[in-house]
């Protein structure tokens, strides 16, 4: 909090005091804010503004989840909403200047477009020659974060161990590479070392993953569960406190179509079949898709009872770490 005052008063010349969002209005807001971010208020040139300051100061969400979040808690409380954070990484700086956030990282940068204030020093963005992880590359950085630490492998030694073709494990180990993700180190042969860890590996990460599903199919057919994931409600069924539903979602990798014995057709059904552009079903757990991959499906939902059960889910998962 004294470093958002100070920035204030260097910014703007004048002492301006922060406090507590008031209670009627603090009560419009759901759990799931209050408890991610300390809700407060001030005034700036008259214009009377809602800060969400992060608690940890430093856990900035997905740009387009800031968004949702920015949007919802203007409806409730009838104010401007303007984020707070003490860093965040340059390429997410970027999302939420393109995407019309609302933020503030006291000592940094103000971005205010509904106030139409923007004082900043634009950072170095990453190389352009990749945005977004191919499905491979994808695949590789959530198995690291949930199953096995991949550090020290080498493209081989990950085409042998999830039977890919070497070209495309090679441009995987690349893409990851040129997205500032990882380092390449050795010889002839190199071998991964990724730049973070866990939770913070996944975060600067979330910028460039792609939703996991290519496509949808339906089919009446009820499936035999043996190699194939349950997905969508039904995974955050299991995993949380939301109730499941009758409608099964599968989720196959794209190229399992070859393999189905079954009709489909691509409008209506009794259940829904997921093709992604990964296989599922070695990051899966006890027959249900990744919690990481649930999250990238679900993370544009609508449903407020979804985001918060999501948040919750995250926040609750098991890093590996050396």
């Amino acid at each position: 909090m004294n470093d958002l005052l100070k920035y204030f008063e260097d910014l703007f010349g004048i002492e301006m005091a922060v406090n507590p969002l008031e209670k009627q209005l603090l009560h419009q807001l759901p759990l799931y804010i209050t408890a991610t971010y300390n809700v407060h208020e001030t005034t700036i040139y008259g214009q009377r503004i809602c800060l969400l300051i992060d608690k940890n100061f430093n856990n900035v969400s997905p740009p387009d989840q800031l968004l949702k979040q920015m949007v919802f808690v203007k409806q409730k409380v009838g104010l401007p909403v303007v984020y707070v954070f003490g860093k965040v990484v340059s390429y997410n700086i970027k999302r939420m200047i393109q995407k019309g956030i609302n933020f503030i990282i006291p000592g940094k940068q103000l971005f205010i477009p509904a106030l139409v204030m923007d004082l900043r020093a634009i950072p170095k963005t990453l190389p352009q020659n990749a945005d977004t992880f191919t499905p491979l590359a994808q695949f590789l950085i959530l198995y690291h974060l949930q199953k096995e630490r991949l550090d020290d492998f080498t493209a081989k030694r990950l085409t042998d161990k999830f039977m890919q073709p070497y070209r495309s494990t090679s441009r995987a180990v690349k893409n990851l590479e040129e997205l500032g993700l990882c380092r390449l180190t050795g010889g002839k042969e190199n071998h991964i070392q990724f730049t973070a860890k866990g939770k913070n590996l996944w975060k600067q990460a979330q910028v460039f993953f792609q939703n996991p599903v290519e496509r949808i199919l339906f089919t009446d057919k009820t499936l035999d569960n043996n190699q194939i994931c349950l997905s969508n409600i039904n995974a955050m069924a299991h995993f949380t406190m939301l109730n499941d539903e009758k409608k099964r979602y599968y989720a196959l990798g794209k190229t399992d179509t070859k393999n189905f014995t079954f009709e489909t057709n691509k409008y209506e059904g009794d259940n829904v079949i997921e093709l992604w552009r990964y296989n599922p079903y070695p990051l899966s757990d006890a027959g249900f898709v990744d919690k990481l991959s649930l999250y990238l499906l679900l993370k544009d939902d609508n449903d407020e009872r979804v985001q918060g059960e999501l948040e919750r889910m995250i926040n609750q998962i098991q890093w590996l770490e050396e």
